[in-house]
């Protein structure tokens, strides 16, 4: 059993801020530019090489390839489980689709993914408009 020290060691995953920094890693990795673009343009640029890249796990079916790692991830951070349930229109983690950590780690970087993309993009001003 782990003990309360042990616990009060854990680091829990932030997916919102290692989303953004490997978003902003896959950026200087590629010929993006932002210049002359609208927000709209921008983000749907961001939004094909995050799925290019597979940011969400969604085109393997996991982010990570090892349920241990997926299910630590999610440690911690059951409210974005709930929040990407609710916004996806699923009543429960019983649904067929998510059989596993994996496939809940997935639905909760795909929830974030455009939130992720909208601060990235604020982080490069790029302008609404």
């Amino acid at each position: 059993m782990m003990s309360d020290e042990e616990l009060n060691k854990l680091d829990f995953y932030f997916y919102k801020l290692e989303m953004v920094d490997e978003l902003e890693s896959m950026i200087k990795d590629s010929d993006i530019d932002f210049t002359g673009k609208n927000r709209g343009e921008a983000f749907e640029e961001l939004q094909d090489l995050a799925f290019d890249r597979d940011l969400t796990g969604n085109r393997t079916g996991s982010y990570w390839c090892n349920e241990l790692k997926a299910e630590r991830a999610l440690l911690g951070n059951y409210d974005l489980v709930q929040d990407a349930l609710d916004d996806f229109g699923m009543e429960s983690v019983d649904s067929p689709e998510l059989i596993s950590g994996e496939h809940l780690d997935v639905l909760v970087r795909e929830y974030l993914l455009p939130q992720v993309i909208d601060e990235v993009l604020d982080k490069h001003n790029v302008a609404p408009f």
